[in-house]
């Protein structure tokens, strides 16, 4: 695990809301507090659509793609959020987890990485290729 901090808020978050950066990653969870608080999980209920509506992925989560319209009303406007913290997830096809934590409050921006192994190893290996991965995402998306 890895925190980066980002100085360029400004541009890492319009990456974040209007560009497309993000949107294949899954979120876990979203919050946003402004005049209310808004908290979103990211477990998809199938329930809601109709047959024909139905998304054929059937993994049960949703993606930064569909969300971030919604989390983009939220904080558009002159006006920063007081807070915001977005859970990101990649499941990787070896069935390993790696996350990206987004934590923004009063006017300071951390991202955390963190990496789950499908099975208990000693070697740390993908974990650090993970984090490695993400720093450079991150400074992609914040220069």
């Amino acid at each position: 695990m890895i925190a980066i901090e980002i100085e360029n808020i400004k541009e890492f978050m319009s990456h974040l809301l209007v560009g497309t950066a993000f949107d294949t990653f899954h979120v876990e969870t979203c919050e946003i507090v402004t005049f209310v608080c808004m908290t979103l999980d990211g477990k998809r209920h199938f329930d809601w659509y109709d047959t024909e509506e139905r998304p054929e992925k059937t993994d049960g989560s949703v993606t930064w793609k569909e969300l971030k319209p919604i989390a983009y009303q939220m904080v558009k406007g002159n006006k920063t959020p007081e807070r915001m913290k977005l859970d990101f997830f990649h499941r990787k096809e070896n069935g390993d987890v790696g996350s990206l934590r987004v934590e923004y409050s009063k006017d300071s921006l951390i991202v955390y990485t963190g990496y789950m192994q499908r099975e208990f190893s000693m070697d740390k290996t993908a974990q650090q290729e993970w984090d490695e991965a993400c720093r450079i995402f991150i400074q992609k998306t914040s220069c």
